[in-house]
């Protein structure tokens, strides 16, 4: 897979508990993982963003028409505008790459936030993420549930993949939820050690 143009910053943003699930067994989510503290951040973060990213699962189950949406679903060829809301399109990622629908859809730059579920989240590791947003429910866990990447831990999956933790913040100390961001290219500043 090609890695994004230059100028486009992909950015993953998931919620997901001790286990590293970010769903039930069916695809829903738990209310043990709806955190209110992560959700403005998270939305907020969207409204940042020139186009979300998700899957076909979340797109139905949280219609939110008025934001560009980019939805990924094996039920198309190509690229084709969702019937139903003009500002979403459908995707085939088997038939047209992301930098040619990024071209199509007119975005040259800027951040494109990546929300999952599992099959996305893990098709732009081969896109490459600029930053992963990962909140996590440290007392929450999911047995059977769906996971945030289908490889591995959340953790160690963006570690494989090039990126560290660059800043950690405990976001709800009530319901103990931390907010990861894992980025690439982060500068280690040079001590004496390292000279």
């Amino acid at each position: 897979m090609a890695p994004a143009p230059a100028a486009i910053a992909i950015e993953g943003h998931a919620i997901v508990s001790a286990d590293g699930m970010i769903a039930a067994a069916d695809g829903s989510m738990p209310a043990a993982l709806m955190n209110d503290a992560d959700w403005r951040l998270f939305q907020a973060a969207l409204d940042r963003a020139e186009l979300v990213v998700l899957g076909r699962i979340g797109h139905r189950r949280h219609p939110n028409p008025g934001r560009r949406r980019l939805v990924l679903t094996r039920s198309v060829t190509g690229l084709i505008v969702d019937p139903d809301d003009r500002c979403a399109h459908f995707w085939n990622p088997e038939h047209v790459t992301f930098n040619h629908v990024a071209g199509l859809l007119g975005i040259s730059g800027g951040t494109v936030a990546v929300t999952g579920g599992t099959g996305v989240f893990d098709h732009f590791l081969g896109i490459g993420y600029a930053r992963f947003v990962l909140s996590t429910a440290r007392r929450v866990v999911i047995p059977q549930g769906r996971p945030c990447f289908g490889s591995g831990l959340p953790g160690t999956v963006l570690a494989g993949h090039g990126l560290q933790v660059s800043a950690e913040t405990l976001i709800d100390p009530r319901a103990d939820v931390t907010m990861a961001v894992w980025q690439r290219d982060i500068v280690t500043p040079l001590t004496r050690s390292t000279l």
